[in-house]
């Protein structure tokens, strides 16, 4: 549920954490990601953490206001986890799909 305004607003991206759990296996982390236009302003904070199915990460955020930001952020969030599965599984303790036999 994106209005007009959200779908304008910019985020600029502060901070991505990403730790591998002791058994190299789970993950967990934080995205940080301030406005764009009001740097000083609210900070939204998107906590990632492992799941066992697909997507196989959740995100889960810190405003309990569910402010424009926070919506945002956790759609960038969302894209981000996407691109390092998709493209750096290694960096989580994820391998690569094997692809399709021809």
């Amino acid at each position: 549920m994106t209005d007009g305004a959200t779908a304008k607003r910019h985020l600029r991206l502060q901070l991505v954490s990403l730790t591998l759990a002791f058994d190299d296996v789970r993950f967990f982390g934080a995205a940080i990601f301030t406005d764009a236009n009001d740097p000083d302003g609210p900070w939204a904070t998107v906590l990632i953490d492992h799941a066992g199915e697909a997507p196989w990460f959740r995100l889960t955020t810190t405003d309990p206001s569910g402010s424009d930001v926070s919506e945002v952020a956790m759609a960038e969030t969302d894209r981000l986890m996407r691109f390092v599965l998709t493209h750096q599984p290694e960096r989580i303790g994820r391998t690569r799909p094997t692809p399709p036999a021809r």
